[in-house]
């Protein structure tokens, strides 16, 4: 089957919900006006992340039900316009009463198809995760849909290869890729889309915003901003691509609100497939990757960070 995706690079206004969702229901027409099936957003694209120093009253404003309002309102959308959404991801206040950073996939008859979340939150100052009560998910679900199998990460999820080599073989069609990096990463996406395309032989769509944060708390080691950086302006660019087969087919322009569009063919990934599996017999080693299991190497390379307590904030 053949269908038009759109990724959607959405200006975002900081601290105007009602202004952002707008902008996404008309980023929803546009795309729909030209034949697109589907819309794919950003990571927080009506928020922007939450960064350390929230209040729990400044989270519990940013954070919503999944169906709530905002869901809501696009699925309204998705039914008029008969296309499906890929609502990037916000902060979800789950059934469980914790909150999580989830996307939430509807359909053309409003209903929630499935939702994922983030499975590895970061804690930098600019996207303070689990220091504002952010839980990871704990799932890596594909989900089948009228037009294939679809499965999606988030931001730092992307950084493992291993995410996406799980979705190529639990024989996901296309991996939608919501993020939110600012412009000093901005290089770094199109490229990531295109390694994620290579691990998993699907089709990855990434979707980066653009805007402007005002007075965000960073860390030095990220911007160079000297050791008592303090809160800065940052600026997203975008980035967003569309890739296949290790290629970027599709890419917005950059700094500015944009959509770019591709065909997904949900047969090629197979063919993709079948091809390497003919010409490539020792694609994977699973005998040899030991190492990525064992506990102590959950942190980051060469390090002793103990994350035991960390990792008791896991509430499964």
């Amino acid at each position: 089957m053949k269908y038009i995706v759109a990724a959607c690079q959405p200006n975002i206004i900081q601290n105007d919900k009602e202004a952002n969702l707008k902008n996404v229901l008309s980023m929803i027409d546009e795309a729909a006006s030209v034949g697109a099936k589907v819309t794919v957003f950003p990571e927080y694209f009506l928020t922007w992340p939450p960064y350390a120093g929230l209040t729990k009253e400044q989270m519990d404003e940013m954070a919503e039900p999944i169906p709530g309002p905002s869901i809501n309102a696009i699925a309204e959308k998705c039914k008029e316009t008969q296309t499906y959404c890929v609502a990037g991801s916000m902060v979800e206040k789950c059934e469980d009463g914790l909150l999580r950073n989830t996307c939430a996939i509807i359909g053309p008859d409003g209903n929630i198809i499935g939702k994922y979340s983030k499975v590895q939150p970061e804690n930098a100052p600019a996207k303070h995760e689990p220091g504002n009560g952010i839980q990871p998910g704990n799932e890596l679900p594909v989900f089948d849909t009228p037009l294939g199998k679809w499965a999606v990460m988030i931001d730092m999820d992307y950084t493992n290869a291993e995410i996406p080599r799980i979705y190529g073989l639990k024989g996901a069609d296309v991996i939608f890729a919501p993020t939110c990096w600012s412009a000093k990463f901005l290089k770094d996406i199109p490229g990531l889309a295109e390694a994620s395309a290579t691990q998993s032989l699907s089709y990855c769509v990434m979707v980066n915003p653009v805007g402007w944060r005002k007075d965000v708390p960073v860390h030095a080691w990220a911007f160079s901003a000297g050791d008592n950086a303090g809160s800065i302006d940052l600026s997203y660019a975008g980035g967003t691509a569309i890739a296949f087969d290790g290629v970027n087919i599709a890419q917005t322009t950059i700094f500015g609100q944009d959509i770019c569009y591709a065909v997904i063919d949900s047969e090629a990934p197979q063919e993709a497939r079948d091809n390497d599996a003919s010409i490539y017999p020792f694609w994977r080693r699973p005998e040899l990757y030991g190492e990525l299991i064992k506990p102590e190497t959950a942190q980051p390379y060469g390090t002793n960070v103990d994350h035991s307590e960390v990792y008791k904030l896991i509430k499964k």
